[in-house]
């Protein structure tokens, strides 16, 4: 059953509970938000498994760029995704919350953005195990290889090791996606927060003007 997310934003919450809120609106929106992100995953993958394919099947020293495209693929595909989720009005709109906002609110947004990095590591454990399987064998073909010694890699593996990728690559996309509910929830907070606040000192201020 899909939760309505419209009700969702009118309400300030704790750190705690923009996590707890954004990880049940994304499980039980899973397939909703599937259906518009299904593409956008498949490019994240095909990036993501060529960041992985670099050092593991081109060069040990394309460590370093590997990881520079892993990153900015990340940051692309999240930012690309959030976009795409209030186009298709998965997400309502929010008030800006303005700098000063996010500022005043900065501890909040720093433990959320913790959790839920804790969280995507250990997920990724699980999602990426082929891929690290992979890349190991990989890198101690190489090694021996470098040694002197026969490559003992059967040809199909290149094969499989970007199909690992490509796999693992995609399941990672909706690993990252999850990270978008509960800062949306934190946006939605801090925004009726930043609201409040300043009709609590419009009124303060008509109030002095009253006195005066």
């Amino acid at each position: 059953m899909e939760i309505e997310e419209k009700n969702l934003i009118k309400k300030i919450r704790s750190s705690q509970a923009c996590i707890k809120d954004g990880y049940q609106l994304y499980t039980a929106n899973f397939r909703r938000i599937f259906r518009h992100t299904w593409a956008l995953a498949i490019i994240f993958a095909l990036i993501t498994a060529t960041a992985s394919a670099l050092p593991v099947l081109v060069s040990p020293t394309l460590v370093l760029p590997a990881f520079l495209l892993e990153v900015l693929s990340v940051i692309l595909f999240l930012w690309t995704a959030n976009r795409l989720l209030r186009k298709r009005q998965f997400l309502q709109p929010i008030e800006e919350a303005g700098i000063n906002g996010w500022i005043r609110h900065l501890g909040m947004v720093i433990l959320v953005g913790i959790v839920c990095l804790l969280i995507v590591s250990v997920l990724t454990l699980f999602t990426a195990l082929p891929t690290i399987i992979m890349m190991a064998a990989n890198w101690e073909s190489q090694i021996g290889v470098i040694g002197g010694d026969p490559v003992g890699m059967p040809g199909y593996v290149t094969w499989l090791s970007i199909g690992a990728f490509l796999i693992a690559g995609f399941l990672q996309a909706y690993v990252w996606l999850t990270v978008i509910c509960p800062f949306h929830l934190v946006h939605a907070s801090i925004a009726c927060q930043e609201k409040d606040r300043k009709e609590f000192n419009k009124k303060n201020y008509e109030k002095k003007n009253l006195i005066h």
